[in-house]
């Protein structure tokens, strides 16, 4: 049974935050990399997330990500097969961010959707 839905799936680091230009830098050789604006936090903000809701966009063929601190959320707006460089782009994604749940507790977890690969030659 083909899917129809677009591929959309959510993949977490929980000890290391990456770091926005670090990404920019790996992945700009490769990819379309649009870098995330970086605010100036405001001291009153008490979250421990502060510093980390920034995201990278980077886009491949038919393949995109919202890279964050400890967060990657990869998308396609439409369904198609993967292109070898959205294989490529989501090998690195599933490399920074190894793990499908927010928390190493055992509750929370993602699975990935099914995705086709585009034949070669055709």
């Amino acid at each position: 049974m083909r899917r129809a839905e677009p591929y959309s799936h959510v993949q977490f680091t929980w000890l290391r935050a990456h770091e926005p230009v670090e990404l920019v830098e790996m992945l700009k050789s490769k990819f379309a990399v649009t870098p995330p604006r970086l605010e100036k936090e405001n001291r009153a903000d008490i979250s421990p997330y502060i510093g980390q809701r920034w995201e990278v966009l980077v886009k491949a063929d038919t393949l995109s990500g919202f890279l964050g601190a400890t967060r990657a959320v990869l998308f396609q707006t439409r369904r198609a097969p993967f292109t070898q460089r959205d294989v490529e782009l989501r090998r690195i994604v599933f490399m920074l961010y190894p793990h499908n749940r927010s928390t190493p507790f055992p509750w929370g977890f993602t699975h990935e959707p099914p995705f086709e690969i585009e034949k070669e030659g055709v």
